[in-house]
C-alpha cells in the first residue's frame, strides 16, 4: 500500500498545529485490507506501536457524484483495532483515505491509497453481476451522506446439496446464499459480507441464509442464520457466533435487540410433543430469548397462544395440507383437532397444526413499557403478547379466530381503515403508533392476481384500553403493481430523519419472466413526500429482497 502527505489536500478544519510528515518519514504502520476476512471493503492501519487518539477518517468519493465516507474514531476502536479503521472502500479501486489523529498533543494527517480488490460473490446460473444494481432516483439534500444495508436472498444454491432432517419435518431444507452490502446514497457498493466465510450448504452450522440484520445500539451487526446466530462488526470482526439452544431449531427471518440487553430470535424447536402423542420439529413458530452470554431466559410457544388451525389466509393462499379430512369439522377445542388430523405431512410447508408452517413468525418487536412482544405472523396477523403468555390485542382481520381469541381483535375505527395482509414486520414507531408492511397478497382473502395489486407501508394506533385500532397514514397503494411486493419487506421509523424507511422488496416476484427491481424510500413522517427513492435490479432470476436497513457509523467506531 502507499501512503502519501499532502499539506494542499488537509480537508476542511485543519488544526493549526497540525503536524505534517515529510514524504520519505515513515508514516503509522502497514495498512491491511479485509483484516477479518469477511468485510472486503474495509481495512486497518495499523498504529506501528504508537498511542493515538482522537482519530478521523474520511474516504473519498470516486468521481463527480461520489459520496465521501467521514466518521471519528474512538480511543477504544484505537485501541481495539490496534491502529485506524477503515470503513466504506470502493471495489477494484485505488481509494483515497485521509486519516488524521493525535500524538504527542498534535494533531496528524495523512492520505493513504488504499486499493481494494472487485466483489468477489458466488455465481449461479444466469446471473449478470455479483451484486444487484442500485440506481439512485431521489436523493433530497440532507440524505447525501445516507448508508443503506441491503439484505437478499438468491434462488439458487452454487454447489449446494440437498439437507433433510428426518421425516417429521423442520426448516433444515430451507436454504439460501445471502446476498449482504451496504450501498450510499449514490448506488455505489461500499462493504459487503464474503458469504462464502459463513455458509456451507453441505454442513448443518453452515447452512441457512443470512437474515434479520440489525445494527445494535453499540454499532454492530447481528442476523441470524439456520442454526446459528451471530455478532461482527462492520469491519467483520466476530463477537460471537453460536449454535440455537439444544432445545430450539431452525432460524429465520429474524432477531432483535431488547433496552434489556437480550435478544429475542425466530425460531422452531427440534423436538415437540404433540397432543397426539407424535413428536415432530416445529416451524416458525417460538420466540426466545436469550441473554448476552447465549442463555435462554424465556420463551413463547404460538402453539399454546394461538391456534394453529387458523387456515383461513392459507387457504386464500392455495396453500397445501390446510384442511382437516372430510367429515371433521374444526372444533374450539386443540385436542380435537389434533387428533383428528390423520396423516398430513409434516415439515417446512404451509399448512395447520404443529409441524407444518402454520404461523411464519417473520418479525418481532419489543414493548418496554409493558415487558410484552409484538409478533408479525405472516400466516395469521399481527399479535400482542404479555410476558405471561397471554394475547393482549390481534390486529387481523376477525374471520377464523376461535371463541377464546375473538375478544382480542382489534375494531377498527376513523376512515379509510385497512387490515394488512401476508405482513412483514410490525415495530413500534416510538411515539405511541405502529408501522406494519401490508404485503396484500390474499388481500381481503381473495385469490392471487397477476396484476391489480399493491402494498401499503401503513401507520395504526392502538388504543389498548378500549380494544381499537385507527389507521393515520398510509404509502404505496396508489403505486399499484410497480410497487407491490407480495412477499418480504420492512417500513421502520428513522427519528435522526423524522421519516418512514421503506423497503418494496419483492417487486415482480410473482412474474417469473422478470428480474425483480425491488423500492427503497424514505418518506418523510404522515406525508406522502419522499426523500428517498432507490431502484435495485435484480442480476439475477428468482433473486429477491428481503430487507434492508440505515446504518449509522456514528455508534459503529
Amino acid at each position: 500500500m502507499n501512503a502519501k502527505t499532502q499539506p494542499h489536500d488537509l480537508p476542511e478544519g485543519a488544526c493549526v498545529t497540525a503536524r505534517v510528515p515529510d514524504r520519505d518519514q515513515t508514516l503509522l504502520g502497514d495498512v491491511v485490507v479485509n483484516p477479518y476476512r469477511l468485510a472486503p471493503l474495509t481495512a486497518i492501519v495499523r498504529d506501528g506501536g504508537r498511542s493515538l487518539s482522537a482519530a478521523h477518517v474520511r474516504v473519498l468519493g470516486r468521481g463527480e457524484r461520489g459520496v465521501a465516507i467521514s466518521y471519528d474514531v474512538s480511543d477504544r476502536s484505537l485501541w481495539t483495532y490496534g491502529g485506524i479503521p477503515v470503513f466504506g472502500l470502493y471495489p477494484d479501486h485505488v481509494n483515497q483515505v485521509e486519516v488524521s489523529y493525535k500524538l504527542d498533543g498534535e494533531r496528524i494527517r495523512e492520505r493513504y491509497e488504499i486499493y481494494a480488490p472487485a466483489v468477489r460473490l458466488p455465481v449461479v446460473a444466469k446471473q449478470t453481476a455479483a451484486l444487484p444494481e442500485v440506481e439512485p432516483v431521489t436523493v433530497a439534500p440532507g440524505f447525501e451522506q445516507r448508508l443503506y444495508l441491503f439484505n437478499h436472498l438468491l434462488a439458487d444454491i452454487p454447489g449446494g446439496r440437498a439437507f433433510k432432517w428426518n421425516g417429521l419435518g423442520g426448516a433444515a431444507e430451507w436454504d439460501s446464499v445471502g446476498n449482504n452490502w451496504i450501498a450510499d446514497s449514490n448506488g455505489d457498493v461500499r462493504w459487503y459480507l464474503d458469504i462464502e466465510q459463513i455458509h456451507d450448504s453441505n454442513h448443518r452450522d453452515g447452512l441457512g441464509g443470512t437474515m434479520g440484520f440489525h445494527q445494535t445500539r453499540d454499532g454492530k451487526l447481528i442476523w441470524g442464520q439456520g442454526q446459528t446466530y451471530s455478532k461482527y462488526d462492520l469491519l467483520g470482526r466476530r463477537i460471537w457466533q453460536r449454535n440455537l439452544p439444544d432445545k430450539f431449531a431452525d432460524f429465520s427471518h429474524e432477531i432483535r435487540e431488547t433496552p434489556n440487553g437480550s435478544y429475542l430470535l425466530r425460531v422452531g424447536t427440534s423436538d415437540y410433543r404433540r397432543p397426539d402423542g407424535k413428536r415432530v420439529r416445529s416451524i416458525r413458530d417460538h420466540i426466545i430469548e436469550v441473554s448476552e452470554a447465549g442463555d435462554v431466559l424465556d420463551f413463547w410457544d404460538l402453539n399454546q397462544i394461538l391456534d394453529p388451525y387458523r387456515g383461513d389466509l392459507l387457504e386464500t393462499l392455495g396453500k397445501a395440507a390446510i384442511q382437516l379430512p372430510d367429515g371433521v369439522h374444526k372444533q374450539d377445542e386443540r385436542l380435537a383437532n389434533e387428533l383428528a388430523e390423520g396423516d398430513l405431512p409434516f415439515g417446512d410447508t404451509p399448512g395447520v397444526g404443529t409441524g407444518r408452517n402454520w404461523a411464519h413468525v417473520n418479525a418481532i418487536d419489543y414493548d418496554a413499557d409493558d415487558d410484552s412482544i409484538i409478533v408479525s405472523a405472516r400466516h395469521q396477523g399481527v399479535v400482542k403478547i404479555g410476558r405471561d403468555k397471554q394475547v393482549k390485542w390481534i390486529l387481523a382481520s376477525p374471520q377464523g379466530w376461535p371463541a377464546h381469541l375473538q375478544d382480542k381483535v382489534l375494531k377498527p375505527v376513523g376512515e379509510g381503515f385497512e387490515w394488512s395482509w401476508t405482513q412483514h414486520t410490525a415495530w413500534l414507531t416510538g411515539y405511541g403508533t405502529l408501522t406494519v408492511f401490508d404485503n396484500g397478497w390474499g388481500r381481503d382473502f381473495t385469490s392471487t392476481k397477476l396484476s391489480g395489486n399493491y402494498s401499503r407501508a401503513v401507520e395504526y394506533k392502538v388504543d389498548e384500553a378500549k380494544g381499537t385500532v385507527e389507521q393515520v397514514w398510509q404509502y404505496g397503494k396508489e403505486r399499484g403493481d410497480e410497487w407491490y411486493s407480495p412477499i418480504t419487506s420492512v417500513v421502520a421509523y428513522r427519528a435522526d430523519t423524522d421519516t418512514q424507511f421503506i423497503y418494496s422488496a419483492s417487486v415482480n416476484f410473482l412474474t417469473p419472466e422478470k428480474l425483480t427491481t425491488t423500492v427503497l424510500n424514505e418518506v418523510r413522517r404522515g406525508t406522502q413526500e419522499v426523500a428517498v427513492e432507490l431502484k435495485v435490479h435484480s442480476r439475477q432470476p428468482g433473486s429477491v429482497g428481503y430487507r434492508a436497513l440505515v446504518i449509522d457509523l456514528d455508534k459503529a467506531f
